[in-house]
This record gives structure tokens, sequence and C-alpha cells, in this order.
């Protein structure tokens, strides 16, 4: 199955001050998070104070792709009916081309995950599942 990395979620409780460090010292140039139609939006903050993004692709398929950091939020989950907080803690976002094969082999082996829609990234459907060492992933999928 062929993967890539798609990004990588840190929780930073000062988003301002923590974008200032990657863009002052690191020299990264912070970008603008393309949100989904707004019927197809989850409880996810547009506040640049709450979540913001450095991307590393501009097409329109790497959508929100590169380095996010995000508020935590401890109702996010709940919030967006999720098991799994991907606003805690921090997580790295795997894209595969067939999310149907991950969650058929999850279900298999009794792992439990968090599916979503399209909420976050136009065109993207998300889980979230831990794996052993209890780090929580992202995986998802580009639709057509």
């Amino acid at each position: 199955m062929s993967w890539s990395i798609h990004h990588v979620n840190l929780e930073a409780n000062d988003v301002r001050q923590t974008a200032r460090f990657y863009a002052e010292v690191l020299g990264f140039a912070e970008g603008s998070w393309v949100f989904p139609p707004a019927e197809q939006v989850g409880h996810i903050s547009s506040d640049p104070a709450k979540l913001t993004l450095f991307p590393t692709n501009t097409s329109s398929n790497g959508a929100n792709s590169g380095l996010h950091l995000i508020k935590p939020e401890p109702e996010f989950a709940r919030k967006n009916s999720l098991d799994h907080n991907p606003s805690i803690g921090g997580h790295v976002a795997f894209q595969v081309e067939d999310l149907d094969a991950v969650i058929e082999k999850l279900k298999a082996a009794g792992i439990p995950y968090s599916l979503t829609g399209t909420f976050a990234i136009p065109r993207m459907r998300h889980l979230y599942v831990y794996d052993p060492s209890m780090n929580l992933i992202e995986i998802n999928e580009m639709l057509d």
C-alpha cells in the first residue's frame, strides 16, 4: 500500500507565539487554511489564534498539507462525535489511496478508530487511531 505524510499536527497552547517561532526562527512561511464547504465543516476553529498552517504543498491535492498548529480543545472529540481527540497531544497524518482497506484491517484486528467524513480538509476523509504505543495517528484519503 502506498502512503505519504500529509501533515504533522502539533499542540500549541499559544498558537500565535508558536507560529512566530516557526516563521521567525525557522523561516517557515505561514499559509491560509482551506476549509471545506460550510455544510461539510465539522467543529473546527478558523481563528488563527487557535489553528494555523505552514504548508509544504500548495497544489489542490495538497490542501492543508504541512505543519498544523492547534490549540488543544478538550471538547473537540465530543463536538465532532469522535472517540479520539486530534487537538490534544499532536499527531502525524498518513495519506493512503484506499482508506477502506485500512478500515477493514482495523476491524479485523479489533482496533477501535474514529472515522470522519470531510470535516477539516476539502475532499478528504480521515480516521484517527492509536498505534500500540498510544501515539495518535490520522490516516486519510483524498476523495474524487
